[in-house]
């Protein structure tokens, strides 16, 4: 079945016409490689309508070319056997004549064209002319040089790709064609019907995907769609996206075959550009040919008129070039992609471009290779894609070349891409790459590049090599300000990881107490090992908050803000800061590193990043905010896929704060670090003891809040901003009956609170031991917790606090129900959803209060007062050394209380006393 070709076959139609009144015509089709030339003279027959016709038939081939007369003799083999046929004696006579004399005595065609019998018009077709023999040619030239007074139509097929020398006798026949039928793709229809033929449907998406794939040459539709119905596919929407893929094992044989008839220049211009691909530089493709540029200039021509194109070109469909590519040698295709990426290089190209070639090939022959690879995996950290630099970096491993000194900085670049998503592999390899350095200063180089906080502390013993390297560098003594900047990294690193072994602490204690009131922060290395003393001091509670706030000051304000900050001890000091509740330079600093983290592809410094934005937005008590940071997917198992152990604690953090214990046990169990970590395994009870809390098991939860704190006493820390598990116990005990143990624990939990001194973490365990304190002094603990929290910028602590004074019995209506208008403003406001809810029930048993005029806090009274003057919210922030959120939230509650619309209605003699 001929598409789209009536236009054609009228034309052919209307010569066979004229033929038979003796008119005869020569027909020249043409058209790309694939477009059916051979297929339309086969139409031709039937095109006569009606008419007496007979065909004279003759297949030129490569393999004959040089068989004198091979295409006059197949001619004449198709004349005799015609006139056997009707009984005609004079044709055949000649045809014998012909065949027997010798070859300056054979007959003209001409002579045998009269012959054939019948009435009508004789058709003669002769395929693939470009490889007709000259002497066959020649006759056919001499043979239809009369055809205009005969019965005689010649139709002739000839490649587009095909230029005939200048003088030569193909020349000379493809000039006296009457009639060019040019042959070309289908369209939409013709693919539309070609595809409902083979498949019995055509729905429109697959029908775009083949015509995409094949651009309707009737060769690449066809093989596509014999492949796909071999394959079982249907003509349906959802096949499509596969037909995109689609090859043709007959397709590449197919055009190997025909390359393979093609010169030399011709074959290895393919190649080159099966190669290098469509938008290959000229220059580039011309050497990688073996060719100068006017050779590669004639070559590509041939190629465009044979309707190849180019790589990658649509118009000539995406199947060709890939059939081709499929039907290069794989021992000449990596040979040329090794020789690709030296010209890439060479010639100022991508080094990821001349990359992409050695990625190709299953042995690296090219010289330098190594060194390509490994500055293309620098290039793409640099765009933020360690997963292509860690691809390049493994792929150099394999060049037998890469030994010794070499390949532990192959080793030491692959870890510091792995790092991002892959933490246990950059742990291997860095272990891997260490014995292979000849010095204790590259060693400390590479050990650098592991950061303390995506790995476990009991790993490959990484703390006590940390340490050892530290001390190998101190002993080399001398005024080595390098070896001097690993040393002070190294000793970061094994205080990072020491964090929870008793042995490491007092020393940490000791160092810092040795760097004096301002620890030096000028260099990375004196920043890093100030940020892990930090985090000593703050979990062993050896330190103030204020006295941390001190010394994390310089930290945010000489660090450069940069994502890698992740593989360093740094987001140990955010966490510290934000425990001490001065996070005003912290926020500035990571909004900035957020900035720089764009859509880079850096796991694991996204997260970590998300984990230190979660600890800020948690010291203010933004419960939601803090939630959406570490677990934007709303989902465990999403969150845990992305999550290093430091991670996932904060996202265990982050749901209880949220009252989703069941989320972070899921979190917990899900990452195995707590069977090693003893925080990890802490937080996994505490996290326990409040789901057993909740479920009203009293001794169950009493004895994870216990073993929570247990686990933390063995590691020496003791700050109750890290885990108050203290408090928690308290609540079990009073439950329990236990007044004496409730006290004791509450009392523990406020003792640890004073000495760390955060509002925030002193205000929580006076909440606690206010609940569990009997009487008047009770609600007066409660009343203090109140006013410690007011000091605060966590806002849910203060809710938490507020929703505990006035559900208290025994405090004043009116006192009881604006603490709680108060908490379940501040609970919607943090996000605090189960809180809001328990506010609202408690609200709705309270008796009504009669309406009357709220009195100011003193807190309150002072803001208004200031605000009443005309001082500006940061003005009065600065003044009563405050944050400008609390500011903001003392004004609201002087508005409700007060009943105005703002600051303009502010009395001026407000707060007077």
């Amino acid at each position: 079945m001929l598409l789209e070709r009536e236009t054609e076959l009228a034309l052919a139609a209307a010569c066979l016409r004229r033929a038979a009144a003796g008119h005869g015509s020569l027909l020249l089709v043409e058209g790309p490689l694939g477009a059916g030339r051979s297929s339309f003279l086969e139409a031709l027959p039937q095109q006569a309508s009606g008419e007496r016709i007979t065909v004279l038939r003759a297949q030129a081939s490569r393999s004959e070319r040089w068989l004198a007369f091979g295409v006059v003799d197949q001619l004449l083999e198709s004349a005799a056997c015609v006139a056997a046929t009707a009984g005609s004696g004079k044709a055949r006579r000649a045809c014998d004549d012909a065949h027997r004399g010798p070859v300056g005595d054979r007959v003209p065609l001409s002579a045998v064209l009269d012959g054939v019998p019948g009435d009508g018009a004789v058709l003669v077709l002769v395929d693939d002319l470009q490889w007709c023999d000259t002497e066959s040619l020649a006759e056919l030239s001499k043979g239809l040089a009369g055809r205009h007074g005969r019965r005689v139509v010649s139709a002739l097929s000839l490649p587009s790709g095909v230029v005939p020398a200048a003088g030569s006798a193909l020349g000379a026949l493809v000039g006296a064609a009457d009639r060019r039928i040019r042959l070309g793709a289908l369209g939409p229809e013709g693919v539309r019907r070609s595809v409902e033929a083979a498949l019995g449907g055509a729905e429109a998406e697959f029908v775009a995907a083949v015509r995409t794939r094949s651009a309707g040459n009737p060769l690449l539709l066809r093989s596509l769609l014999d492949e796909a119905y071999s394959r079982g596919l249907r003509p349906r929407a959802q096949d499509a996206e596969v037909v995109r893929t689609l090859r043709s094992e007959i397709l590449c044989q197919y055009l190997s075959a025909f390359l393979r008839s093609q010169p030399g220049p011709v074959r290895r211009t393919v190649h080159a550009l099966c190669v290098l691909g469509g938008d290959a530089d000229q220059r580039v493709a011309a050497l990688l040919a073996d060719l100068d540029a006017a050779g590669y200039a004639e070559a590509v021509g041939t190629l465009h008129r044979w309707g190849l194109g180019r790589p990658g070109d649509e118009e000539h469909g995406t199947l060709l070039w890939d059939a081709l590519a499929d039907g290069v040698p794989a021992d000449e295709l990596t040979v040329m992609r090794n020789r690709a990426a030296v010209l890439l290089h060479r010639t100022g190209h991508s080094v990821e471009a001349a990359a992409g070639q050695l990625m190709s090939v299953h042995t690296l022959r090219a010289p330098g290779a190594v060194r390509i690879l490994r500055a293309a995996a620098d290039r793409a950290l640099a765009r933020g894609a360690p997963r292509d630099a860690a691809r390049y970096l493994r792929q150099a491993l394999l060049d037998g070349s890469c030994t010794g000194l070499l390949r532990a900085r192959v080793l030491t670049d692959l870890a510091v891409a792995e790092r991002q998503f892959a933490t246990v592999a950059a742990l291997r390899h860095v272990v891997e790459a260490l014995p292979l350095f000849d010095s204790a200063l590259d060693r400390a180089a590479a050990a650098v590049q592991l950061g303390p906080l995506l790995y476990q502390p009991s790993e490959s013993g990484i703390a006590a090599l940390t340490g050892d390297l530290a001390a190998q560098l101190r002993t080399r003594g001398g005024d080595d300000a390098a070896a001097a900047e690993l040393a002070l990294r190294l000793e970061a690193r094994h205080y990072a990881l020491g964090a929870q072994d008793p042995a490491v602490l007092p020393a940490a204690l000791r160092r810092l107490d040795e760097l004096g009131p301002r620890p030096p922060a000028g260099t990375v290395g004196e920043r890093e090992l100030l940020a892990a003393l930090m985090h000593v001091a703050f979990v062993t509670n050896n330190a103030s908050a204020e006295r941390v706030a001190d010394l994390g000051a310089p930290l945010m304000a000489l660090e450069p803000p940069d994502p890698r900050h992740a593989h360093t001890p740094l987001p140990l000091a955010v966490n510290a800061l934000a425990a001490a509740e001065h996070t005003a330079e912290t926020v500035r600093w990571l909004d900035a590193v957020g900035r720089r983290v764009g859509h880079r592809d850096t796991d694991a410094e996204t997260a970590v990043l998300r984990a230190e934005r979660a600890m800020v937005a948690l010291s203010h008590g933004r419960i939601a905010e803090a939630r959406r940071a570490v677990v934007p997917t709303g989902t465990a198992e999403e969150a845990q896929a992305r999550a290093s152990a430091l991670c996932t604690a904060v996202q265990a953090i982050v749901t209880l704060h949220s009252d989703e214990p069941e989320l972070a046990e899921r979190l917990l169990t899900g990452n195995l670090s707590h069977h090693q970590d003893q925080y990890h395994a802490a937080l996994l009870h505490m996290t326990r003891g409040l789901l057993a809390a909740r479920r009203r098991h009293d001794l169950i939860a009493l004895h994870h809040f216990r073993t929570a704190g247990e686990r933390l006493e063995r590691i020496g820390w003791s700050n109750p901003a890290v885990l108050p598990w203290s408090s928690r116990a308290a609540l079990m005990h009073h439950r329990l009956g236990e007044q004496d143990r409730a006290l004791a624990a509450a009392r523990l939990e406020v003792e640890q609170a004073r000495t760390w001194g955060a509002p925030s973490v002193e205000g929580r365990a006076l909440v606690a031991l206010g609940r569990v304190t009997p009487g008047r002094r009770g609600t007066e603990l409660l009343a203090e917790a109140v006013s410690v929290l007011e000091r605060s910028t966590n806002a849910h602590e203060l809710c938490r606090a507020l929703y505990a004074y006035g559900s208290r019995e025994g405090v004043d209506g009116r006192r009881a129900a604006d603490a709680l208008e108060r908490a379940r403003e501040l609970s919607v406001v943090s996000g605090a959803d189960r809180v809001t809810r328990q506010i609202r029930e408690q609200i709705g048993r309270r008796p009504a209060v009669p309406e009357q005029r709220l009195e100011l806090t003193p807190s309150e009274a002072r803001v208004a007062r200031l605000a009443a003057a005309g001082l500006h919210n940061a003005d009065i922030a600065r003044e009563l050394q405050v944050s400008r959120r609390m500011i903001e939230r003392y004004l609201t509650n002087a508005y409700r209380k007060l009943d105005i619309s703002g600051r303009h209605a502010l009395p001026p003699d407000i707060g007077a006393e």
